[in-house]
């Protein structure tokens, strides 16, 4: 349980006020120190104060690494009317998120070092979820000439993608690996055949038969990914590939062969691909519109089961507001993408731990370590002596999601019982705590 122990410190110049905040008998889950048990955790000052095996019974709560999502769309600049960078990041803390790798298919695209480090910059002031960005591997994510490495490199950054967009062109993708390899840079690719999916709003299936939508086959997305892994095989550079929100069995079949041969190739899938299934167009509509579509019950099924044998490196949101205006309309006509910020913990919890009984270690670092990796980044574990960085996590609470702190509400969770709260965030200090901001 979570206690608060007050101590007043007074000298004859100032009265400081302590809070001591004491997690008794949780269960710590930390893939970044490989430590997981059941302890008695004291929270000081915004540091760990001391971490000690529990002395009682177990609370049934979770402490866990601070959730990094790297697939995140904040939609500044230029698309303020559907994410601020306050709002986008308060949905993040809110669903455990204290880390997002920035996408940079916005308006005008993340494809300078100025650029960049503008937005970064304007986001890490808020002292919520830390930025993380993506830049764009071409420069205006046209898939032709590609945007300055080596400075970012400079600037921490080493991994891009053009997410929105395919990088379609041969040879800049081709360069884009020979001049990364030696930054130990990655190229995060949105894998998609423009021309198999053009026009297509649905999963091609069912429905693409229900809808009267266009449908698009998984073979958009898994052509792409044939192409990439061949791309990067010839280059013969080594340089790191990861294939983001994957729906289709074959592509995330492609990504382990390709692995086992030694290429250095990741992927991830998001909540709602191992969740839901196409006819939930029916029920939510343009709210259940994403790209890539939800496949179907068989694809599903089949992901869940590739995630729990090992075949899929990370979940990730692909969080993607949008305002109002752009959704109510028909399926055909409406902006593909969800948001999924505050729902990616439990989700993935409850259909990898619950449904696929894969160990609570190996989910949490899905969530965590794995996504850090791919970003370039180190994350802190749960340790005595350093700032705490972490969740609490209620993994059997059942609660409606109804209200989203995300401008814009374009969830086909909304309304939907979920099992699994965040409970308490800390990020240096205590961000969050039972569904308010400290």
């Amino acid at each position: 349980m979570l206690q608060t122990a007050e101590r007043r410190i007074m000298t004859e110049e100032t009265i400081l006020t302590d809070d001591r905040k004491i997690l008794s008998g949780v269960r710590v889950i930390d893939p970044v120190n490989r430590i997981e048990g059941l302890f008695d955790v004291a929270v000081e000052g915004g540091t760990v104060a001391s971490m000690e095996p529990a002395s009682g019974n177990g609370s049934g709560l979770w402490l866990i690494p601070g959730v990094v999502d790297m697939h995140v769309h904040l939609r500044i600049p230029g698309g303020e009317n559907s994410e601020t960078l306050e709002t986008g990041l308060k949905a993040a803390v809110a669903g455990g998120v204290t880390r997002v790798g920035m996408m940079p298919n916005t308006t005008p695209a993340l494809d300078t070092p100025e650029a960049v480090s503008e937005v970064t910059a304007r986001g890490n002031s808020l002292g919520l979820a830390l930025i993380h960005p993506v830049p764009a591997v071409t420069m205006g994510r046209k898939g032709i000439e590609c945007t300055d490495f080596e400075a970012f490199s400079s600037m921490g950054i080493t991994c891009f993608s053009d997410d929105g967009s395919p990088v379609m062109n041969d040879s800049s993708l081709a360069e884009a690996f020979k001049r990364l390899a030696p930054l130990n840079g990655v190229v995060i690719e949105h894998p998609e055949v423009v021309e198999l999916a053009a026009g297509g709003a649905v999963n091609l299936g069912e429905a693409s038969n229900l809808t009267g939508a266009k449908g698009i086959p998984e073979e958009a997305e898994y052509r792409d990914v044939e192409r990439c892994i061949r791309i990067l095989g010839e280059s013969g550079t080594g340089c790191r590939l990861h294939l983001t929100h994957l729906s289709s069995p074959e592509s995330v079949r492609l990504v382990a062969q390709a692995a086992s041969e030694g290429l250095p190739v990741t992927c991830d899938v998001t909540p709602h691909h191992i969740a839901l299934e196409e006819t939930e167009l029916l029920r939510k509509g343009t709210l259940a519109k994403m790209n890539p579509p939800l496949r179907s019950e068989e694809s599903r099924r089949k992901l869940v089961s590739m995630a729990a044998s090992g075949m899929v490196s990370a979940v990730a949101s692909d969080h993607a507001p949008h305002h109002r205006s752009k959704k109510d309309c028909l399926i055909q006509d409406a902006a593909f993408g969800i948001t999924g910020l505050e729902t990616l913990l439990p989700i993935t919890v409850d259909k990898l731990v619950n449904g696929a009984s894969m160990s609570l270690m190996e989910v949490v670092a899905m969530l965590t370590s794995a996504p850090a990796s791919v970003l370039g980044i180190t994350i802190p574990g749960i340790t005595a002596g350093e700032p705490a960085e972490m969740v609490l996590f209620d993994p059997d609470e059942k609660w409606t999601f109804t209200d989203s702190l995300s401008l814009s509400g374009n969830s086909p969770f909304l309304n939907t019982e979920l099992r699994g709260k965040v409970l308490s965030v800390w990020r240096g200090r205590e961000l969050y705590r039972e569904g308010q901001f400290v």
